[in-house]
């Protein structure tokens, strides 16, 4: 980790020297003299890699040189702070140019003072350099090879490997047809079917495997599942089940209590027959708290419960016995480890040579499909030899034997240890987010560019390198994908609770991150970031003089999308000024809360910040300061109603990312906001069409996301051609627009996966116009006149497809062979469509269908028999005789009946 700091200021006094090179008179000999002493510090620490938890005196040279490093950062970071200001109030003031303000002030304390700071911290790394000699530091036999050590960005990128899905699991068969048994049969009453056993051990796994069994999914009539753990709220487990049937609005959320909610929800569920499955259970209370909603009316119903706790599952159902979780055997350790360490594998098997030292690794596992996995993932990135496996065995054999985790938790810590440095901060990150929480990898990739952590490498964008850090953490086993989007790339991500606070713990250790739960002191913290997970954010304004070095402020509410209720956060606009004012080196920002309304001024002193990110609801106005932040890479506004930009947003040159709402009036571009000299910037979404379109979006080439809503009375087409980075674009004629929507041939944009079209299209784009790349495409109000299925399925790689309200043609037909690779389609509000044929040999991969509000349409395709691959259909908002025919007995019965999941919903 010290690694990283190091590498951090190494670049920042690279930047300094070059950025503010006429501020720094008579300085600048000693800030190069500083990075240089900085530069062979670092490349001794990667060569130590490795070693320094198995050795105490390495263990305290680093963290001497971490220290230095961080204050070295403050020096700077406080320089050029205290630089701008000056700046600004001279500019203010005299009008005077940047150069004769240099000439006016390289005379004055500050310049005077910097010098001395930078003499003090190179003092220090001297006798640090010292320690190392006089304590036998550099005697130390590395356990890792310094080559190795110094290769290790070539290694990831050769290393990378096809991902071991976690759905991959072994040795539940017998547990699963046991737990199926228990749900589907039995009492008529209302029962408790509970999974125990230690962290680790699978029962999150095993209730997975178990809620999408064909046979449950065809059992109950509503299905649900909710993440509870330590930090719950027992309104929002509510709101969660809720969202299964029906879409609460915000205002609703605002205005329902907790009592309505849970009398909502057994309403509902009254008269049904019903699985909820709640996952990782950890109090008496949280089953208290949620079980009045759940009716008992002897029709069969269940709830699954996990929890470590056994007693917890007494509590909740006396007369239901706990399955209680086994530990793999022998043979499914062996099918597991051989999975992990050797992914790309057809079957699981391993070298002779290695089987000895695989099967003497997993015996120290004791069974435990977390702890497989991991080692697992430490050996795919080791070379397929004796000596390296050796290795691995050895140190897993000193672990659980001279440190002071046990068990479970010294396996973890070997696999974070094995980790090369560069990893290290980016698997730490994640204790900044709350348990069992859906991180979105976009922003989680973003933040990690903001802090550093990811440089890049080449021609390659920084992006595209932090995306290969985080599929090689997958590959590691110490990351799971949630969920993937169309093109097959991760879409959210999280992490076992185990694997969550060890993140935890050797953050903390390396004064990486402190986590709050619930801020109840202000004792001081060292750690350079503070992640707020529950609690009030108002009461972090208390801890401001404990923290001023703080990098990044961390606030997340427990909800994937912002709600706000009447019990959320507040902060008033006179404590978040305070709050600003404190922490004036912050990099990183993500805050979500409630109460203001627009922005303090001062905001524009945070000139350090790299990544803002506001879930505020009433937020309507940015101040004119905004822009004064130089280095924000990323400015998400999506949940906020901010709806207009300063003109001067140009000038932020080092922004990457700039995100408005989709549902707010959308943010108008006037003529003095040039946005097209964001030389830097990949997103932009959503903006209101005008004129600058045609002068400049053509000129903004570096764009991978781009969002447009309006009135298209202009030319769009040329531009588009121009911008073939593109990866997702969103375009919408607003509603009460006569303008049609204006494409261009899209064969250039390799990159181009998701394209979501809405308003009326002249014409349906022919086959070689749309992206050649193409895996997800929505159309909505298109005013087609003729069926456009005769088109899209000829798209090769086409897997998720909407069609809503698109024309008016009564006929749609699906042809052999078509769609081959289609998985998800949506078809919605067709009001003319009559018939639907689907020909024997089309969408062979289809594994979700809902057709909603088709009015007209008298019956599903007969042909949807022939796609045996369809495990989701979902029918809501039809008419009564459609309904019929579809319901159990109905004529159209047998065309669906073999679907695990049937899902008919009335108006």
């Amino acid at each position: 980790m010290a690694e990283i700091a190091v590498q951090f200021v190494i670049q920042r006094l690279n930047d300094f020297l070059t950025q503010e090179a006429e501020l720094l008179l008579g300085v600048d000999g000693r800030i190069r003299s500083l990075r240089d002493k900085l530069e062979w510090m670092h490349a001794l620490l990667k060569d130590l890699h490795g070693n320094r938890r198995e050795n105490d005196r390495v263990k305290v040279w680093v963290a001497q040189i971490r220290e230095a490093a961080y204050d070295a950062e403050d020096i700077i970071d406080s320089y050029i702070f205290n630089i701008e200001k000056q700046r600004r109030e001279t500019s203010a003031g005299f009008k005077r140019s940047i150069r004769s303000f240099a000439c006016c002030i390289k005379d004055i304390p500050t310049i005077h003072n910097l010098g001395k700071k930078i003499s003090d911290i190179e003092r220090r790394l001297n006798q640090i350099s010292s320690n190392r000699s006089d304590y036998g530091i550099g005697n130390i036999p590395a356990l890792q090879e310094a080559s190795s050590s110094s290769n290790q960005n070539q290694i990831w990128r050769q290393k990378r490997a096809p991902i071991v899905e976690e759905a991959d699991v072994v040795g539940v068969e017998d547990e699963t047809k046991t737990l199926v048994g228990q749900l589907i049969e039995g009492d008529a009453r209302r029962v408790v079917v509970s999974i125990t056993g230690m962290g680790g051990i699978g029962k999150t796994t095993l209730a997975k495997k178990v809620y999408n069994n064909i046979h449950v999914k065809k059992s109950f009539d509503f299905h649900a599942w909710v993440y509870v753990s330590q930090e719950y709220h027992v309104r929002e487990l509510l709101v969660s089940i809720i969202n299964y049937f029906t879409s609460l609005s915000r205002d609703e959320m605002d205005s329902t209590s907790e009592e309505v909610l849970g009398r909502k929800l057994f309403e509902y569920l009254e008269g049904k027959r019903y699985l909820v499955v709640i996952d990782d259970i950890w109090t008496r209370d949280a089953w208290d708290g949620l079980v009045a909603a759940f009716p008992d009316k002897a029709k069969g119903s269940r709830v699954l419960l996990t929890t470590r706790n056994e007693e917890i599952a007494k509590y909740a159902d006396a007369r239901s016995t706990p399955h209680k979780i086994r530990f793999l055997d022998e043979s499914e350790s062996w099918v597991l480890f051989c999975k992990k360490a050797l992914p790309g594998n057809l079957a699981p098997s391993c070298p002779l040579n290695l089987e000895e030292l695989g099967r003497k690794i997993i015996a120290k596992c004791g069974g435990l499909p977390l702890a497989i996995a991991v080692l697992g993932g430490v050996l795919s990135r080791k070379e397929k030899s004796v000596n390296e496996w050796d290795k691995v065995l050895k140190r897993v054999e000193w672990w659980l034997h001279e440190s002071k985790e046990d068990g479970i938790l010294g396996i973890l810590a070997l696999s974070y240890h094995d980790m090369p440095y560069y990893l290290k901060p980016c698997f730490l990150y994640f204790g900044a987010f709350p348990e069992d929480f859906e991180i979105p990898v976009a922003k989680l990739i973003k933040m990690w560019i903001a802090e550093g952590f990811v440089q890049r490498i080449g021609e390659e964008e920084v992006e595209d390198v932090a995306e290969d850090y985080l599929n090689e953490l997958v590959g590691r086993s110490l990351i799971q994908v949630a969920e993937r989007k169309s093109n097959g790339t991760a879409k959210t991500c999280c992490i076992h609770d185990l694997l969550h606070d060890l993140s935890i713990a050797k953050a903390k250790e390396e004064i990486f991150l402190e986590v709050y739960r619930n801020i109840a002191s202000t004792s001081p913290m060292k750690a350079r970031r503070l992640a707020i997970t529950s609690g009030d954010i108002s009461k972090s304004i208390s801890l401001n003089r404990s923290i001023p070095h703080l990098r990044s402020l961390l606030h997340f509410s427990r909800d994937r999308e912002m709600h706000f209720s009447r019990n959320r956060e507040m902060l008033e606009k006179p404590q978040l000024k305070i709050l600003v004012g404190a922490f004036k080196f912050l990099r990183v920002m993500h805050l979500q809360i409630h109460g203001i309304s627009d922005l303090p001024d001062e905001i524009g002193y945070l000139i350090h910040l790299r990544y803002l990110c506001l879930k505020v609801r009433w937020l309507k106005s940015l101040p004119s300061t905004i822009t004064r932040l130089s280095n924000l890479q990323t400015l998400d506004l999506r949940h906020t109603g901010v709806n207009k930009l300063p003109d001067d947003v140009w000038k932020m040159k080092q922004l990457r990312h700039l995100r408005l709402s989709k549902t707010s009036e959308k943010c108008k571009i006037s003529e003095s906001m040039q946005l097209h000299r964001l030389s830097n910037l990949q997103t932009l979404e959503v903006v209101e069409a005008g004129s600058w379109i045609e002068e400049r979006l053509e000129r903004m080439t570096n764009l991978r996301e781009l969002g447009i809503m309006g009135d298209f009375k202009i030319t769009l087409s040329h531009s588009l051609c121009k911008l073939n980075h593109l990866r997702s674009l969103w375009l919408e004629v607003s509603w009460g627009c006569n303008s049609i929507l204006p494409l261009a041939s899209f064969l250039n944009h390799q990159h181009l996966y998701n394209m979501s079209l809405s308003g009326t299209l002249e014409k349906l784009p022919s086959l070689h116009e749309f992206p050649p790349n193409l895996t997800q495409l929505n159309l909505e109000r298109s005013q087609l006149e003729r069926d456009p299925m005769g088109v899209l399925e000829k798209l090769p790689y086409l897997r998720m497809l909407t069609l809503c309200n698109v024309g008016c043609y009564k006929e749609m037909v699906c042809s052999v062979g078509g769609f081959r690779q289609l998985e998800h389609l949506w078809i919605l509000n067709l009001d003319e469509l009559e018939e639907w044929r689907v020909e024997e040999g089309a969408m062979p991969n289809l594994r979700f269908l809902e057709i909603l509000k088709c009015r007209r349409l008298k019956m599903v395709p007969d042909g949807l028999g022939h796609v045996t691959t369809l495990r989701e259909l979902v029918i809501k908002k039809m008419p009564e005789e459609f309904k019929e025919r579809v319901r159990e007995e109905g004529v159209d019965w047998f065309k669906i009946r073999r679907i695990p999941s049937l899902i008919i919903k009335g108006h």
